[in-house]
């Protein structure tokens, strides 16, 4: 249980700061692009927990 809220977490941290890194680097904020760096930002987060987790198992 204890695994599954620390990938949660990892996953809402990573996926928090790709998200405001999205909003800083566009010009005007609409509705769409919040929804789509939402998006791009829980791929990303997802990419980068797999990755980093893939690295500490080594």
């Amino acid at each position: 249980m204890a695994h599954r809220i620390v990938l949660a977490a990892e996953l809402a941290v990573w996926w928090l700061a790709l998200l405001v890194l999205w909003l800083m680097l566009i010009s005007t904020v609409y509705p769409l692009e919040v929804l789509v760096g939402a998006a791009a930002a829980l791929l990303g987060a997802v990419a980068a927990t797999g990755a980093r987790r893939a690295v500490a198992r080594r």
